[in-house]
């Protein structure tokens, strides 16, 4: 049975008594649990590797676990740096949309010029170079 870190585990205990942290054998990684003191304890995260591998559990996880737990953080800081992030990513969002909407038109443009000319039958509208009227030898006009 594979057990996690000595240290990690005295960590663990020191955030709160209630949280451990077990091998489970059935996905090959660790996962820290919470123990609600009724029932199975509930799974609060998964260590795992950046690609899904095994890895150790180590201060990465119990900086994961301590950022989500609200008792230790003031509502109104938390609600308005949650309000930033949605802000951030809506203006994200629409910069995203605006360059889009421009880089379509750009290509639309020239689609619906050649569609037009095609279907109306002109050609281009200016000649690359100026152009010389035609006057056949030999007649003076």
């Amino acid at each position: 049975m594979i057990k996690p870190e000595r240290g990690f585990l005295r960590n663990l205990k020191n955030l709160d008594r209630r949280l451990d942290c077990v091998f489970r054998p059935e996905h090959g990684h660790f996962v820290i649990r919470y123990d609600r003191g009724y029932g199975e304890p509930v799974n609060l995260h998964m260590v795992k590797r950046d690609d899904g591998g095994f890895r150790q559990p180590d201060m990465r996880d119990l900086k994961v676990i301590y950022d989500g737990d609200m008792t230790n953080k003031k509502p109104e800081l938390e609600l308005a740096k949650r309000a930033y992030e949605l802000l951030s990513v809506r203006e994200e969002s629409k910069r995203k949309s605006k360059e889009a909407f421009r880089d379509m038109t750009k290509d639309d443009h020239i689609q619906l010029m050649n569609a037009f000319q095609k279907a109306h039958g002109v050609g281009k509208n200016k000649a690359a170079f100026r152009p010389i009227p035609y006057k056949p030898k030999g007649q003076v006009f």
